[in-house]
């Protein structure tokens, strides 16, 4: 059964103890664990005994050591249960803690007991209401016993026996409040038992923070606001502890108005006397005569009362003021002034919210008025006053000789927001010396007058009153303006008055509950909170204090700097301790009487990681058997971390001494277990560290050793030492040869018996020993190695598998062989040295072979066999991939052929029988300057000359290979005029303007292949040509060829006259071109075969030369002529149809015969053949008809009535022999 045990709730740190178990082991049986102090044991034999506790909530707990009993005597493990860390009932009100006692055997065993702490209270909170301060109001007719206030309070600390009182300890002298300090009950604890299935007793409040609602109520005083208006009550909270706790809260009664006092005029009745006015018989107001005037007006009671806003006294004078005011608040203070006139009701009109009457101008000497003005408020249910007012009219002189005189200006006055409607505050005086009568008034024309009409000045006597409640915060300063007249003169003056601020209102927090977070790690003297008040009152000193705390460790840890309302924390904070600070906090203002104010702050204390896990045990010892399973638990770490949420979760890991990972650890639980089999013969013990890791930033950690020792159980099965072991042996071994030998560890005799894997029968295992050999011959070309299965069997039937691979070594019997006889490969001459060469595809060429056998003996070595191609290449001995060793140069050596001969580095070396052949080109780049095939050029040229003459051709030549340079020519020098040109890809000169030429001609030619270039120097003479006597038969020959014709034809033969018997001519075209051909000797011109084609040229011209070559003569004797040859065309282009495609738009109104639309094609053969004719040959002849010169399309007759698209087919065609013809759609 579980132990029960209670523990006091302290604040203080000591250590608390529980109780102490007494534990008593058993040879062979779990331990016995006893839940009391008085127990009696048999004796017994010794045996070494721990005690663990496991719970989720052992964070709060530790143990002690254990106690030895003497020397043969019985053993007793004492574990007291002490707190390690401050226990809070309101955080957590019991524990349940399971403890259990395990032996050190081959198989350990245990025991456990269940322990309940319950937490006892401890009275360490204050009894704190809900809100700082209260407002609440009430009528201040409200009957005895009315509700005021329910105030609601909280005690954080957890009693079933408590109470919380309610007190009224100041504010209420006259005893008009009275409080309820009754208390509420408490259900009792309710119990729920039954450890089996792990439930736990719980005790439950209506709620864990116990609210009492009180209330505040008047008593049979009668309440009234204009006696006071607000009643401040200080309630004081307190609970029933040891000892009793209190708190004080402030409740700030306001009273509310009712209606009931009338408004009162300042004087009961008025005698106004008003100066006469002009215009006697001037009617004043709308239907008003002088008929109605009689000089003795009366107040009728079927008069209606009238009043104005200011809006309808805008153009009235000022007559008199009447003033009035009302004792109560708000609304039923508001009010309106209304007036009866009588018969003279048109004549006076009243401001109704000042009570200024207003007249106009008209009034007679002598005349009488009796008005009734009536005040009313503005209460639900309205009360209101009436006063009379006797008006008397009196002369005025119409000139004066002198002004009025102020005696003394009047001295500034300082008025208080307090003071009454009617306060007298201060009199003009003044005094005319024509004794004429003097008339005051205020007058609005300066700034910071008197806006609002709070002052009045009496009319005939001078005294300025108090017309309305002042209030500073609206307007401080007033200088009235005071005008005092003879109704002829008028003078000013100006009275100065300020109002002095009362302390009317309380000072007001920015927020009524302040909540900041921080973190118990915060620095003392950190500023934690900026409290913010304002006061709408002029005095704008406010001073700040702590009030009250809910908890008095709040108290001791925050202080609030008076001046400036920050929070300042003095003291170390500590989460665990207390976790959240509540405090009232007080703003008073600097007036007498001081008006103060109350918010309430909640400091919410988080975590700070300031605790490491910390091990239950200083080391783990756990024993397991080897042939325990994967999961298998071994044992359990456990760790506590004493802060809270993430800084206390706590993760376990194994960081060292777990040899091959055969150990797992739950992150979690921190429960150690088997992860992979176990094998005694590798490692018999293991030490592991253990780490506890919070997580908390940063996060801290501690470990622990943990001591695991293997063992092994007397009907285990057998167990090879290796699971898995490997044997080599070298291919075609005689028979019976020794391969492995395989171990096992077993408490019995074995048999052995291979049972998979033995291919062919290659190998035999001993029954007894487990020593294998070979009774085949092995062959490591067939087989490279084997993958036996061996069983083995005790005198108990259990058993045990190890696969043995059995690896066949290699032997020197294979030549390696190439995979091909021939290779090729290129280079680029400019290649740097260690260049690789590369194939056809851009891919290094490797040189490959092959050999049958493994490992050193398949490793080949390649060598280059020729002399001149190792002076140049390299090839790498093992992979065959061929390199430059030394710059190539393609002008000496284009091309390497060599042999490549192949080797192993087996034991005999084994070479191959047959070499690789190996091609390389050295391909050519552009790294020589083309060169002239001479520097100099000298040429004579003969007038007249023609266009296109030929004059020389320059020569060039370049080393590299034609292949990859083209030589390109060009004229720099000496050809400004454009007078030669020359051909850029044969450098062939020819003369372009043959007229108006110089004597020398000094021409720089250069030839460049695109990187390099060279110049050479052409000097042409130009000479007329003597009459040699040379002279062609003919001036002009012509010619014609037909085009596209591939037949070599003869053109023209040109003869020569004036030649000498056996005279050596040659004929040659200037002006060359691959179209014509003249023979050397004959002149006659040919073509060449290569087709013309008019349509690019129609027209050739040749200038031909004679040139003798006498030995006789100084100089050769040369005869030029033209030669015309015309291209004849043939019908071979077919019309084209132009501006595709065509579209018409045809009306049904148009007539037969119009022109709808046009088409239109070329051809670009000559004369007939590209004369071009139309003709419809499909869709609608009977509507429509083409022209065939023209390619019109008309109208044959009108097409109403006939569809509405239509899609013609027009051919075109030519005059051609063989007639050629295309189609378009229209």
């Amino acid at each position: 059964m579980p132990a029960s045990y209670k523990a006091r709730n302290r604040r203080e740190k000591n250590k608390q103890k529980v109780a102490p178990l007494q534990r008593l082991p058993d040879s062979r049986t779990a331990p016995d664990v006893a839940a009391t102090n008085n127990m009696t044991f048999n004796e017994m034999r010794l045996h070494r005994l721990r005690c663990i506790i496991h719970t989720s909530f052992a964070n709060q707990f530790h143990e002690f050591n254990k106690t030895q009993a003497p020397d043969n005597a019985v053993v007793i493990f004492l574990r007291v249960i002490k707190t390690s860390a401050v226990l809070d009932i309101e955080t957590k009100s019991h524990y349940w803690l399971t403890v259990f006692a395990q032996d050190h055997g081959v198989v350990p065993l245990y025991s456990s007991v269940e322990v309940y702490v319950e937490v006892l209270n401890e009275n360490d909170n204050v009894p704190l209401s809900d809100d700082a301060v209260y407002y609440p109001t009430i009528l201040e007719d409200s009957p005895s016993g009315s509700s005021v206030l329910q105030i609601r309070a909280s005690d954080k600390d957890k009693d079933p026996n408590q109470k919380i009182t309610y007190r009224i300890t100041s504010g209420s002298p006259e005893r008009f409040f009275s409080i309820n300090s009754t208390t509420g009950t408490i259900p009792d604890i309710e119990h729920e038992s039954g450890l089996q299935d792990s439930s736990r007793i719980k005790r439950d409040w209506t709620n864990l923070q116990e609210i009492c609602s009180r209330l505040i109520t008047t008593t049979s005083r009668k309440l009234d606001r204009e006696t006071l208006d607000e009643h401040i009550l200080e309630v004081l909270i307190s609970d029933n502890g040891s000892p009793p706790l209190s708190s004080t809260t402030y409740v700030v009664v306001k009273i509310k108005d009712i209606n009931d006092n009338a408004p009162e005029f300042e004087q009961i009745s008025y005698n106004v006397q008003i100066p006469a006015s002009a215009d006697f018989n001037q009617a004043m107001f709308q239907n008003d005569s002088p008929d109605d005037f009689d000089g003795a007006d009366a107040a009728t009671d079927d008069d209606m009362w009238d009043s104005h806003g200011p809006a309808d006294l805008a153009d009235l004078d000022r007559v008199f003021r009447v003033l009035a005011f009302d004792r109560d608040a708000g609304p039923n203070s508001e009010i309106h002034y209304s007036i009866k006139s009588g018969k003279g009701r048109s004549k006076f009109r009243i401001d109704n919210s000042t009570g200024m009457v207003y007249a106009q101008k008209g009034f007679e000497p002598g005349q009488e008025y009796e008005l009734n003005i009536r005040v009313t408020d503005g209460g639900n249910v309205s009360k209101s006053s009436i006063s009379k007012v006797s008006v008397h009219v009196v002369a005025v002189p119409s000139k004066s000789k002198h002004a009025p005189v102020v005696m003394k200006p009047p001295q500034p006055v300082k008025l208080t927001e307090g003071d009454e409607i009617g306060f007298l505050v201060a009199s003009i005086e003044a005094y005319d010396k024509d004794n004429d009568t003097l008339w005051y008034d205020i007058v609005e024309d300066i700034a910071g007058g008197d806006p609002r009409n709070d002052f009045y000045v009496g009319r005939e006597l001078g005294n300025v009153l108090l017309a309305q409640k002042l209030d500073y915060e609206v307007q401080n300063e007033y200088c009235l303006n005071i005008s005092v007249t003879d109704s002829v003169h008028t003078v000013y003056t100006q009275l100065n008055v300020s109002v002095i601020d009362i302390n009317d209102h309380r000072p007001e927090f920015s927020e009524s509950v302040y909540k900041v977070e921080i973190s118990e790690a915060v620095p003392i003297d950190t500023e934690i909170l900026r409290l913010r008040a304002a006061d709408r009152d002029d005095d704008t000193k406010l001073i700040y204090s702590l009030y009250s705390a809910r908890n008095l460790i709040s108290l001791q840890t925050f202080k609030v700097d008076s001046i400036t309302g920050v929070i300042y924390l003095i003291d170390n904070l500590d989460r665990e301790t207390l976790d959240e600070h509540i405090l009232t906090v007080m703003v008073r203002d600097g007036g007498t009487p001081a008006k103060r104010n109350y918010a309430r702050v909640r400091i919410i204390v988080h975590d700070h990681n300031d605790h490491i896990p910390h091990f239950s045990e200083q080391i783990l010892v756990g024993k397991v058997y080897e042939s325990a399973v994967v999961g298998s638990a071994v044992l359990r770490a456990f760790a506590v971390d004493h802060d809270k949420g993430d800084n206390a979760r706590v993760t376990y890991s194994i960081i060292s001494g777990n040899f091959g990972n055969v150990f797992a650890i739950d992150a979690d639980l921190g429960i150690v277990s088997v992860a992979r089999e176990l094998d005694m013969a590798s490692v018999s013990e293991y030490m592991l560290r253990i780490k506890a890791t919070d997580h908390g930033q940063p996060a801290l950690s501690s470990t622990v050793p943990a001591h695991i020792m293997l063992t092994m159980a007397d009907n285990a099965p057998p167990r090879f030492a290796r699971k898995e072991t490997a044997a080599e042996i070298f291919e075609d071994q005689p028979l019976g040869s020794y391969v492995a030998h395989l171990t096992v560890r077993s408490t019995s005799s074995l048999q052995f018996e291979i049972i998979d894997g033995n291919v062919n029968g290659a190998f035999l295992i001993s029954p007894s020993t487990g020593v294998i050999t070979t009774q085949k011959y092995l062959d490591y070309e067939a087989n490279k190695f084997y993958n036996l299965t061996v069983i083995t069997t005790n005198m108990a039937s259990a058993s045990a598998t190890c696969n043995v691979i059995i690896h066949i070594l290699d032997k020197n019997d294979n030549v390696p062989r190439f995979l091909q006889a021939n290779y090729s490969g290129e280079v680029s001459e400019s290649a740097p040295i260690s260049s690789l060469i590369l194939t056809n595809s851009s891919e290094p060429l490797v040189i490959k072979a092959f050999d049958a056998d493994s490992e050193m003996n398949a490793l080949l070595h390649y060598d280059i066999i020729d002399i001149l191609p190792r002076r140049y290449f390299q090839i790498d001995s093992t992979t065959g991939a061929i390199r430059t060793i030394r710059l190539l140069d393609h002008e000496t050596y284009d091309r390497f052929t060599f042999h490549v001969q192949v080797s192993d580095l087996g034991n005999p070396k084994l070479t191959s029988e047959t070499t690789a052949r190996v091609d390389i080109v050295v391909k050519d780049v552009n790294d020589c300057p083309p060169k002239f095939s001479q520097s100099t050029y000298n040429v004579t040229l003969l007038l007249p000359t023609y266009k296109n003459v030929a004059v020389v051709q320059v020569n060039a030549t370049d080393p590299d290979s034609s292949e990859s340079t083209r030589l390109r020519f060009d004229i720099i020098e000496g050809n400004k005029l454009g007078i030669f040109g020359i051909e850029s890809r044969t450098g062939l000169i020819t003369v372009l303007q043959p007229e108006n030429m110089k004597h020398l001609y000094k021409l720089h030619v250069r030839v460049s292949d695109g990187k390099f270039s060279s110049v050479a120097k052409v000097f042409i003479r130009v000479e007329e040509s003597d009459n040699s006597g040379l002279i062609f038969q003919k001036s002009l020959y012509e010619g014609s060829i037909v085009e596209n014709s591939t037949k070599i034809t003869t053109v023209c033969v040109v003869n020569v006259l004036g030649s000498a018997l056996n005279e050596y001519l040659e004929f040659k075209i200037l002006n060359p071109t691959k179209m014509f051909t003249i023979g050397l000797t004959s002149g006659v011109i040919r073509t060449t075969g290569i087709k013309f084609d008019r349509e690019l040229q129609d027209k050739y011209e040749l200038i031909v030369e004679a040139r003798s070559h006498y030995t006789d003569k100084d100089r050769p004797r040369v005869a030029h002529v033209i030669v015309k040859v015309t291209i004849l065309d043939i019908n071979d282009n077919c019309p084209m149809f132009v501006n595709l495609p065509y579209y018409a738009v045809v009306s049904v109104d148009d007539e037969k015969g119009s022109v709808i639309a046009k088409v239109h094609a070329i051809d670009l053969d000559n004369a007939e053949n590209g004369e071009v004719r139309y003709e419809l040959i499909k869709g609608h002849g009977e509507l429509f008809k083409v022209q065939r010169e023209t390619g019109d399309i008309e109208i044959k007759q009108n097409l109403e009535g006939h569809n509405r698209e239509y899609e013609l087919l027009i051919a075109a065609y030519d005059k051609g022999e063989c007639r050629i013809t295309c189609e378009e759609k229209c």
